[in-house]
């Protein structure tokens, strides 16, 4: 990881959080359906062992999406340098403008 979290481009970060947690969260939904599956086969301890599989991957989800955001957070932070009042005024709309992007954008949940 860059030591100059300013450097991190926001926009991939945010497309990274929702692709790496979609994933996650597709493969609970199968996990998911496997056990039901399982409970219909009759296969039991199999259906208890996938359903665990999936309760841990929902919660990694949870803890990857957290720490994409605190990554975000600090990125932007450091971009925004609130230290330093020699940035240009297009720096700072453009620092203002991507605020704007990542607050209306939502993780979206995706059903299983």
């Amino acid at each position: 990881m860059p030591t100059d979290l300013s450097s991190i481009d926001l926009a991939t970060l945010s497309a990274a959080q929702g692709v790496i947690v979609a994933a996650i969260r597709q493969r609970v939904c199968q996990w998911e359906q496997d056990s039901a599956d399982a409970v219909a086969d009759g296969r039991l301890s199999n259906a208890v062992m996938i359903e665990d599989w999936a309760f841990a991957a929902d919660l990694l989800a949870s803890v990857v999406s957290s720490e994409f955001s605190t990554l975000f957070g600090q990125a932007l932070d450091a971009r925004m340098n609130w230290g330093n009042a020699t940035r240009s005024v297009s720096d700072q709309l453009l620092d203002a403008l991507t605020i704007e992007v990542a607050a209306a954008q939502t993780e979206p949940l995706l059903p299983c």
